[in-house]
């Protein structure tokens, strides 16, 4: 595997973007593109918030065919909690796009960031798709990733290239999140092109990896986004052998989209809103999967863990308290938790009882905290980030 120094979306053989301001912001760009100039196999992971944006059941039913050409993404606006003239509004920008780039509607899909329960503008955004069809081009997609951005601070996208059967193939991807990061999805978009040849039910199965190992395993501030949508367009142009379900060569592919999907997810963590410091939470010795994920969201959701971090505060008894709040199974005498691979509680009574010590140890950037409930053999690692005064900051003023 490959890093690309200077990788983005359109590394990938067929892919060009585009992008533009249309009003939804002021003067940056609001209104992205992704384009593959041949139909592309497609699949794509949504939210499981019960209220939804307008485009993640749009997006749903344009992919039972299981494949896609172009993606339209605005920032600016959510349109969400905007009822049926939300999807109308959605249903309208598809169409307008489908026309200009003469392809199927259904090949379109559409997704929205920003401010919830505000109606889409939406002659400012047809009126600007001929525009926006003109001008892709295969240089553009460090436009358009600064065009899906809200919070984010930066741009987030990466490529890598693999040899398969002999062929070389390209992953890539961009992603914005910032706020609104807690799974199941993480808060966020992110969208990947490829120019492997892979069938689309081996399609499906990496991406649903990829997206459990990576953006599933992240959380900024536990709130859970209406318009979670991670999709990944992949054209076949790079001429490799099909990837197949169960192949070697499924494996090999797989891992790299893990690699991809977990590098923008820790780029989402690091960028979290007013965050200086990323969180590392591990559970071990756990009855099960499901009970170590729960102990492991609870210490990283904790506003007191995360506010502990953020002041380099040594007050470590806000992490047994909040794995004792969890609701799984263990016994507190057999609770060993670590501070920076520094025992700091055992047999229910402190270890590291030097305060300096402590507050050298949290200065670090990344912060681990490792717990072992002593209670079965499952294990979950989760990536957080620390709490700030310029989080509160940014959500009231953010509209």
């Amino acid at each position: 595997m490959k890093d690309l120094k200077q990788g983005t979306i359109t590394s990938p053989l067929g892919f060009k973007t585009n992008a533009l301001w249309c009003g939804l912001k002021q003067k940056n760009p609001d209104l992205g593109l992704i384009y593959s100039i041949v139909e592309a196999n497609a699949a794509a992971v949504f939210t499981s918030n019960k209220v939804k944006a307008a485009h993640i059941e749009i997006d749903q039913a344009n992919l039972r065919n299981n494949s896609a050409q172009a993606v339209i993404i605005n920032s600016g606006n959510a349109n969400c909690c905007t009822g049926k003239k939300g999807k109308q509004d959605a249903l309208k920008i598809i169409s307008g796009l489908a026309k200009n780039l003469d392809i199927k509607e259904k090949s379109v899909l559409i997704a929205s960031t920003g401010v919830i329960g505000k109606y889409l503008p939406i002659n400012k955004i047809i009126s600007k798709i001929p525009e926006l069809v003109k001008g892709l081009n295969f240089n553009k997609a460090e436009k358009t990733a600064k065009a899906i951005m809200t919070t984010d601070t930066y741009p987030k996208q990466m490529a890598v290239e693999i040899k398969l059967n002999g062929k070389k193939v390209t992953i890539a991807a961009v992603a914005k999140g910032a706020g609104m990061i807690c799974p199941n999805m993480a808060t966020m978009l992110c969208f990947v092109t490829t120019d492997a040849y892979i069938q689309p039910k081996a399609l499906k199965q990496a991406l649903k990896e990829a997206v459990d190992n990576s953006f599933n395993c992240i959380s900024v501030d536990g709130e859970m986004s209406t318009n979670d949508t991670v999709a990944v367009l992949a054209n076949g142009l790079a001429g490799n052998t099909q990837i197949k379900d169960k192949s070697k060569e499924l494996k090999k592919f797989s891992a790299t989209l893990k690699y991809v999907c977990f590098k923008l997810a820790m780029m989402i963590v690091e960028d979290g809103e007013g965050a200086n410091k990323i969180i590392q939470t591990t559970i071990k010795g756990a009855k099960s999967k499901q009970q170590a994920q729960a102990a492991a969201l609870c210490v990283v959701n904790s506003p007191l863990v995360k506010t502990m971090i953020a002041g380099n505060n040594p007050n470590w008894g806000r992490i047994p308290a909040s794995i004792g709040a969890a609701g799984v199974d263990f016994k507190e005498e057999k609770l060993e938790v670590t501070l920076q691979n520094k025992i700091v509680y055992k047999k229910s009574s402190p270890v590291l009882k030097d305060n300096k010590v402590l507050i050298n140890l949290l200065k670090k950037k990344q912060v681990s905290i490792d717990i072992n409930l002593n209670a079965g053999k499952f294990s979950h690692t989760m990536w957080g980030s620390d709490l700030t005064a310029e989080y509160v900051k940014i959500n009231t003023e953010y509209n």
